[in-house]
């Protein structure tokens, strides 16, 4: 094999549990993890950036974390972990680079990479969600028989690291926390290879592509086509991503990397879509009862309203951020890789199921509003006739005294019939509402799908 290791960038993707609208309060906070810095961008980059994306759009922060060696399979790399928080999104993302190991990994070390890696972030993963209290209950065979596998410690963490970010930023003042926090996770593979032009041809890319071992079978391309660079190719299937570096060819190193950090912006929009399609709006099983204030849903549905469309608005829009022609051919390929669209769509499908929620709600307390005013207009009316009442008892006849106390009795039972009606309709509304939202694609509310914040988290 003619290409050979260079790195392997992997990013795993969480929810921020909210997003940060001012990041310099965050950052002496966030000091004590790592070197904190902001990403700026450089004069000369300026070109590449629309101005008003810049300044309207707080900036990435990033947490420097070291290197330190992680055994994954039978192999030691050299992993340096960092920290990248996307304010906008709300999103977090430990970003892990495995250094080329020494001796140099073979072909079949480097395929079977990604079972070994999966293997190890399983354990990671499960303890982070056992810690939320939302580890589901058919997963707990699978976590058993990893542990049971012999293997040596392999000093993987990742599920820790977001867990301190997310308690820190509690108290920095311009952290928006969401009504939600997603609890999982979003594991996708870079790989970086170098060697002579056309390499890229060779088995082992087409092996990474489709994230299997040698030999690969024959056959059509797992991805869509390349991408082609200055000194640099890229294929992508969207789960896995090879880059071949071309050697002595000026700039592709640089290129890669400017790739990698536009590819983990493009990751982060991807995973914004994913976890706000675990919303569901319906998730109380009844909208007005006691402790709960229909007031107080239609608020928290229109702030959750909000904050998906400030986001969505980010989620493949190209032109927003760039203008540099090859910074948008680059995005595009990458958004078209990812999968992007799709998950766009599914995003805005909730937002349209969120919206038709709120005008039911919207509808329901107008009913309501509608119904204590009738009920406030028979007390109103029973209280105007019984005030004649005395002046009607004192004719002198009782046949007519008979006839009005009748008359008065029926009009009780009229207005505590139409109480009755008026109140069974309340009900049948918010039952019709309910009904409305589950036709319109709500979802089964699962144990682990999405929990409620609580402090001190």
């Amino acid at each position: 094999m003619s290409l050979k290791i260079d790195h392997i960038y992997v990013p795993v993707k969480f929810d921020l549990g909210g997003t940060l609208q001012d990041v310099e309060p965050a950052v002496p906070l966030l000091a004590g993890l790592g070197a904190t810095t902001v990403d700026v961008v450089e004069h000369e980059e300026t070109r590449a950036y629309n101005i008003s994306y810049l300044a309207t759009h707080p900036p990435v922060l990033q947490l420097s974390l070291g290197t330190s060696a992680v055994r994954v399979g039978h192999t030691t790399w050299a992993t340096s972990t960092r920290i990248v928080i996307y304010p906008a999104l709300g999103v977090i993302s430990v970003d892990l680079r495995f250094a080329a190991p020494e001796p140099t990994a073979g072909t079949e070390e480097i395929c079977r990479f990604y079972d070994d890696l999966v293997r190890e972030n399983t354990l990671d993963y499960f303890r982070h969600l056992r810690d939320l209290e939302v580890f589901p209950a058919n997963l707990a065979g699978h976590l058993r028989a990893i542990e049971a596998e012999p293997r040596e410690p392999g000093g993987l963490t990742v599920s820790a690291h977001v867990q301190a970010v997310r308690a820190i930023l509690q108290d920095s003042p311009g952290f928006e926390p969401r009504e939600r926090c997603y609890p999982f996770q979003n594991m996708r593979q870079f790989f970086v290879l170098r060697g002579p032009e056309g390499g890229e041809d060779e088995p082992v890319v087409e092996s990474l592509l489709r994230l299997s071992a040698l030999p690969v079978t024959p056959g059509s391309p797992a991805d869509d086509g390349p991408l082609r660079l200055r000194g640099l190719v890229v294929r992508t299937t969207g789960w896995s991503t090879v880059a071949v570096v071309h050697d002595g060819i000026e700039g592709g190193p640089a290129t890669a990397r400017m790739v990698q950090d536009m590819y983990g912006q493009i990751h982060a929009q991807w995973f914004f879509c994913q976890l706000w399609v675990g919303v569901d709006p319906n998730d109380h099983d009844e909208l007005v009862g006691p402790g709960h204030s229909l007031g107080a849903r239609i608020t928290q549905l229109a702030r959750v309203q909000l904050q998906l469309s400030r986001g969505l608005a980010e989620v493949g829009n190209v032109d927003l951020m760039y203008r540099d022609p090859l910074r948008i051919a680059v995005a595009t390929f990458l958004i078209d890789g990812l999968r992007v669209p799709r998950h766009l769509q599914a995003a805005r499908q909730r937002l349209e199921l969120l919206r038709s929620n709120l005008s039911q709600l919207f509808g329901l307390q107008t009913a309501l509003f509608q119904q204590r005013l009738q009920w406030l207009f028979s007390i109103t009316a029973v209280a105007g006739v019984a005030a004649l009442l005395p002046e009607m008892l004192q004719v002198d006849s009782m046949r007519w005294r008979v006839v009005t106390v009748a008359l008065f009795g029926m009009l009780a039972v009229f207005c505590w019939l139409l109480i009755r009606l008026l109140g069974r309709a309340g009900v049948h509304a918010g039952r019709a509402n309910r009904a409305a939202g589950q036709a319109t694609g709500r979802r089964p509310r699962v144990a682990f799908g999405w929990v409620r914040r609580r402090r001190g988290r």
